[in-house]
C-alpha cells in the first residue's frame, strides 16, 4: 500500500500531466458579434480618461461564481494587509512554564519527562497548512524532553464558527477538494485521496486507502464497461461524520489497468485533526493520559511555546486568484471577519465583514449584493457588474499599494486564463489580466485589458444562463470544442481593448 505522501505525489502528478494535455488542446474560438442564443449578458467596463461606465445590464444582479474572490482580495488587502500572517499555536498551561533572562521557555517536567499539564493546539484557519508542517510543530513536544502528558490535547477551534460549509452549495460538488471546508482545522487544505480497484465489469469498486489516513470508505459500487458509465450510471459519494464515505452507483472498469483515482474533501475537518494530532503523538512516541479533544471556549493560563506561520496574506491571495481556490478565499475571508470583529468568523459575519470594510475604507457599497460565502461557490451570491467594477476600479487607483493586479491570470500565460479559448490569440493573448468564474451555467471574466493605447481598461462580463444541445454540451464537457458563449466574450473583450464604446462604436 503505497504511502499517504507519495501516493498524494504521484497523484497530483498525473492529474497535472491530463489537464495540461486537456487545456494545451484547446482552441482559440472566433469572435462572435451574437451572444449565446437565451444567455444573460452584463457588461460593465471604465475607458481611459473617463469616469462613465459603458456596458449592459450594468445593474442587473447576476450569479458572479469565483470572481467573486476579487471582493475578498480586496477588502483582506486592505484590512489586514499583504504581509499578514495566519498562525497556529502550540501552547501548554502557565505554571509548567517559566521564561529564563534571555525570554527563553523552560518547561518544568518530571525526571520521567511527564509534563503536567493540558497541551492546546490553536488552529486558525490556515488554508496552507500541512501535516509535514504540523508534525514538526507537535515535534517541539519531543524536542522539549516530553514522553507523557499528563493532561489532555485540546485542539482550539474558537476562530471559526460554524457551519463550515455555506448555504447554496451545491450537494452533489461536496465531496469534491474544491469545496473542502474553511474549518478552523484545515490540514493539508482538507482533501485527501484514494484509489478504486476493480476485477473487471460487474465487480464491486474495492477502496484502497494510502497507509495512515484516518478516513473510512464503504463501497457498494460496481465496474461497468466504459460505454455504459455516466449519465444513468456515475459514482455516488456520501460523506458522514468522522470522515465515513459510503461509495454506491458505478464507476469505469477499463482504466488501462490503472486503479481509479478519488479525491475527497474532510467531511468532518475536527475529526480529521484530532485523529491526524493522536497519530502524530503515537509516531513521537509521547503518551497521553487524557484525550484529544476540540474546543471552542479558548484558554486564558495558555503560554505559547511554538508557532507555525502562513506564507505572507499576498502570497496566499495570489494563489487564491491563479488556481480560483475556494479554501483559500473562504480561509483568508474568515480570517479577515475573526480579527475585524474579533469573535469567531461565521459566514454571515464574514461577507459582513467584507462589506464593511469596503464601505469604511473604498467608498465601496455593496449593500444590495447577495453575498453568503467569500469564494464565489454558492449559487446564491448576487452581484452587478457596476459593483464589482467599482472593487477593479479601486484596485486599479492604489495599485501601487495593493499590487493585486500583478496577481491575477494573465491570458495565454498563467492561471485559470491561460488557455481561455476567448483570449488565446492577439491582441488579447498576454494583455487580458482577469479572474475566471465558473458555476454550473455559468461563465463569467472581470479583471483589465491592457488597451491598445497601452492603458488598463477594467471590466466586468458576466454570462449566466448558457445552455445548449446535448451533442455540443458533451463536446464541450470532454474538451473537443470550446464553448460557444465564448465568441462573443472575444468579440466584446476586443472592442474593449480597441476602446469603443458600446452600443455605438461596437
Amino acid at each position: 500500500m503505497l504511502s499517504a505522501t507519495k501516493f498524494i505525489r504521484a497523484l497530483s502528478i498525473s492529474c497535472a500531466a491530463v489537464l495540461l494535455g486537456a487545456t494545451q488542446s484547446a482552441q482559440a474560438i472566433p469572435a462572435s458579434a451574437q451572444p449565446l442564443a437565451g444567455s444573460q449578458i452584463a457588461v460593465a467596463y471604465q475607458l481611459p480618461g473617463s469616469t462613465e461606465v459603458y456596458g449592459i445590464n450594468s445593474d442587473v444582479y447576476f450569479h458572479p461564481a469565483s470572481t467573486q474572490k476579487l471582493v475578498t482580495a480586496l477588502a483582506a488587502s486592505i484590512f489586514l494587509g499583504n504581509d499578514y500572517t495566519i498562525k497556529t499555536k502550540l501552547q501548554l498551561q502557565k505554571h509548567v512554564v517559566n521564561v529564563t533572562p534571555d525570554n527563553k521557555n523552560q518547561l518544568q517536567l518530571d525526571p520521567d519527562g511527564t509534563l503536567h499539564s493540558h497541551v492546546t493546539i490553536r488552529f486558525s484557519a490556515d488554508p496552507s497548512l500541512t501535516l509535514q508542517a504540523y508534525r514538526k510543530l507537535l515535534s517541539t513536544l519531543q524536542q522539549e524532553g516530553i514522553k507523557r502528558i499528563a493532561g489532555n490535547v485540546f485542539l482550539d477551534i474558537s476562530r471559526v464558527g460554524t457551519p463550515i460549509r455555506a448555504q447554496g452549495w451545491n450537494w452533489s460538488d461536496i465531496p469534491s477538494c474544491f469545496t473542502a471546508p474553511a474549518a478552523a482545522v484545515i490540514l493539508n487544505r482538507n482533501c485527501t485521496f484514494i484509489e478504486l480497484t476493480n476485477a473487471g465489469p460487474g465487480t464491486r469498486a474495492q477502496p484502497r486507502i494510502p497507509a495512515g489516513l484516518p478516513l473510512s470508505v464503504i463501497s457498494n459500487a460496481i465496474a461497468v464497461n466504459n460505454r455504459d458509465y455516466g449519465g444513468d450510471c456515475e459514482l455516488e459519494i456520501n460523506l458522514y461524520q468522522g470522515n465515513e464515505y459510503h461509495l454506491d452507483g458505478c464507476i469505469p472498469a477499463d482504466n488501462n489497468g490503472k486503479p481509479f483515482p478519488l479525491s475527497l474533501d474532510v467531511s468532518d475537518p475536527t475529526a480529521w485533526g484530532i485523529a491526524w494530532t493522536q497519530k502524530i503523538l503515537d509516531d513521537l512516541g509521547i503518551t497521553l493520559d487524557g484525550s484529544v479533544e476540540a474546543v471552542r471556549i479558548p484558554a486564558n493560563d495558555s503560554v505559547t511555546i511554538a508557532e507555525i506561520k502562513s506564507a505572507p496574506l499576498g502570497e496566499m491571495i495570489k494563489y487564491m486568484l491563479q488556481r480560483s481556490n475556494n479554501l483559500y478565499a473562504d480561509a483568508i475571508a474568515k480570517n479577515t471577519a475573526a480579527e475585524y470583529y474579533s469573535l469567531p468568523a461565521t459566514y454571515n459575519r464574514t461577507t459582513r465583514a467584507l462589506r464593511s470594510i469596503l464601505n469604511q475604507y473604498a467608498d465601496i457599497n455593496l449593500s444590495s449584493a447577495y453575498l453568503v460565502d467569500a469564494s464565489g461557490l454558492s449559487a446564491h451570491n448576487l452581484l452587478t457588474a457596476r459593483d464589482l467594477l467599482a472593487v477593479l476600479s479601486y484596485m486599479k487607483a492604489h495599485d501601487n499599494e495593493l499590487h493585486l493586479i500583478d496577481m491575477l491570470p494573465v491570458a495565454g500565460k498563467s492561471g485559470t486564463l491561460h488557455w481561455r479559448a476567448s483570449t488565446v490569440n492577439p491582441p488579447l493573448k498576454f494583455n487580458v489580466m482577469a479572474k475566471t468564474g465558473t458555476l454550473q451555467n455559468v461563465s463569467n471574466l472581470a479583471g483589465f485589458v491592457k488597451s491598445k493605447s497601452g492603458q488598463l481598461v477594467p471590466f466586468v462580463m458576466f454570462t449566466n444562463a448558457i445552455t445548449y444541445s446535448e451533442r455540443i454540451r458533451d463536446r464541450v464537457k470532454f474538451r473537443r470544442m470550446a464553448s460557444p458563449h465564448l465568441g462573443y466574450e472575444r468579440y466584446v473583450l476586443e472592442n474593449i481593448y480597441a476602446e469603443k464604446v458600446m452600443g455605438r462604436d461596437f
